[in-house]
């Protein structure tokens, strides 16, 4: 009787196994199987159009899911006097497109300039390189609306961690 069983035992952890293989094969054939990307850090350059100077600054993606992502960033104005910076808080969503390559978002936005500090919000949309080894390009366009309305152009690197 355990010889039977044991033979059940067998041929039933040898037929899952099968199963599973060829499930997994199916998943892959069928392009199933759903990727979310790694967190990644970066460096940025752009240009503010309401105060005319150009920033530098970093950001951190970490994705929440295979379209959605939160992207807390830092923007410093060098040469400006008053220690002009912008942290930003935001989130970032790349619409169901053939490459995902374009990605619009929302957040929030902290000023600083010469000890007055404002907050804002942020309306943003850009456009991020596919996958290339070791580094992951972007450029965007930037609405932050706060006591004062401005414009901003930037692009950069991501790096994934």
């Amino acid at each position: 009787m355990t010889r039977l069983t044991v033979r059940v035992a067998i041929v039933m952890v040898g037929l899952a196994v099968v199963a599973t293989t060829a499930q997994g094969q199916r998943r892959v054939r069928g392009g199933r199987a759903v990727r979310v990307e790694r967190p990644s850090v970066g460096a940025r350059i752009g240009y503010d159009f309401d105060v005319d100077h150009v920033f530098i600054g970093g950001q951190l993606n970490l994705p929440v899911g295979r379209r959605w992502g939160l992207v807390p960033s830092a923007e410093f104005y060098p040469g400006l006097s008053g220690s002009l910076f912008r942290l930003n808080a935001d989130v970032k969503y790349h619409p169901p497109t053939v490459y995902g390559l374009f990605y619009f978002g929302a957040g929030f936005a902290y000023l600083h300039a010469s000890g007055a500090n404002d907050a804002g919000a942020n309306l943003f949309a850009g456009w991020e390189g596919r996958q290339a080894r070791p580094f992951k390009p972007f450029l965007e366009a930037k609405f932050v609306f706060a006591d004062n309305t401005s414009f901003n152009v930037l692009a950069g690197l991501n790096f994934p961690l």
